[in-house]
């Protein structure tokens, strides 16, 4: 073979590799853009239920039925005797307030529980309608109770999914006629 032929041979092979070595750096900043572009777009999560739909992965203000939900679960951590405080679904406050409540309970030989009836939601505020049942021994006694629960907004975590904390709750004083 001859030094020239050779040399044409090693040129075309040159010139064949500088071209494929530019298309494929243009493929990889192309996947660069592309994959820039989908990793800054919001997860797509499906809400499995009876109908599957997508769920929105921003934050998001909690529903009526989130708060309704919530607060069946929270208000027996708040008043009932036998339940287990979770963390992050009551403040600081009314933990210490279910502390001193229970702490006084327990001095008189009672036990509580706390049956929710009906929650209404007013934007912050939840109206609960409830009835509390109040044990001394094998003594019961049911008495209406109706409070005025103060939501605070937290972030969403594994352990509070409802993103929710009671940060204060009032008791609803019913007003007598007196005729």
């Amino acid at each position: 073979m001859r030094f020239s032929v050779a040399w044409a041979k090693v040129a075309a092979q040159n010139v064949t590799l500088k071209l494929a070595t530019v298309i494929l750096s243009a493929i990889v900043v192309v996947q660069l853009f592309v994959l820039l572009d989908l990793s800054l777009r919001n997860p797509l999560v499906v809400d499995r239920s009876c109908f599957s739909r997508l769920a929105l992965a921003k934050p998001q203000e909690p529903t009526a039925d989130e708060i309704k939900g919530f607060l069946l679960e929270a208000l027996p951590m708040r008043f009932d005797s036998s339940t287990v405080v979770k963390d992050g679904f009551l403040s600081i406050e009314e933990t210490a307030n279910r502390e001193k409540e229970q702490v006084t309970l327990k001095q008189r030989q009672m036990s509580q529980r706390v049956l929710v009836s009906d929650v209404t939601v007013d934007g912050k505020y939840a109206v609960v309608t409830a009835d509390r049942l109040i044990s001394v021994g094998k003594v019961k006694s049911a008495l209406p109770f109706n409070l005025k629960a103060t939501l605070q907004q937290t972030n969403r975590t594994e352990s509070n999914p409802y993103g929710l904390i009671v940060s204060q709750i009032s008791l609803i004083e019913e007003k007598e006629d007196k005729q």
